[in-house]
């Protein structure tokens, strides 16, 4: 193999390596996901359970899903949904699988009346001026700790 040869499969070699490593970086075109104004409301003194809100938003070029949420606060963290039914009838549930789709280019409101984080079995009252700390687990982008200060609806 002549010298010219050899040139031109290590330079080839060179770009196969590089676009592999490219690749597998994903160039940056995944989900890129961002809490914002996250909080949780004050429970009453006997409530055995609370909620928290934030606003989810992926900035990225593919949808994401937060599938899950731990914490400390409560015997067991779900995702869950307000509906109203066809007699004007609110009903709340866990959201389907445990999975919240976050679209790309879009962002979910988690918010009284809709969209949650329910916190059961309340180890303590949820109290105005404290701090619930909480990691959000999504389906790509993998955990994000957020800090939701207690206080009154907006």
């Amino acid at each position: 193999m002549n010298s010219s040869a050899k040139r031109f499969l290590i330079i080839l070699l060179i770009m196969a390596l590089f676009a592999v490593t490219l690749a597998a970086c994903g160039g940056g075109q995944g989900p890129k996901i961002e809490i914002k104004d996250p909080w949780a409301r004050p429970s009453p003194k006997m409530a055995t359970s609370g909620a928290a809100y934030m606003i989810i938003e992926n900035k990225g070029n593919e949808d994401d899903a937060l599938i899950g949420v731990e914490g400390d606060v409560s015997d067991a963290i779900e995702i869950h949904e307000m509906t109203v039914d066809e007699n004007n009838v609110m009903h709340m549930k866990p959201v389907e699988g445990q999975r919240l789709v976050i679209p790309a280019k879009g962002k979910v409101e988690l918010k009284p009346g809709g969209y949650h984080i329910m916190l059961i079995g309340l180890k303590h009252q949820l109290q105005e001026g404290e701090v619930v700390d909480l990691t959000l687990k999504f389906e790509k982008s993998g955990e994000m700790k957020v800090q939701a200060p207690v206080k009154m609806a907006k």
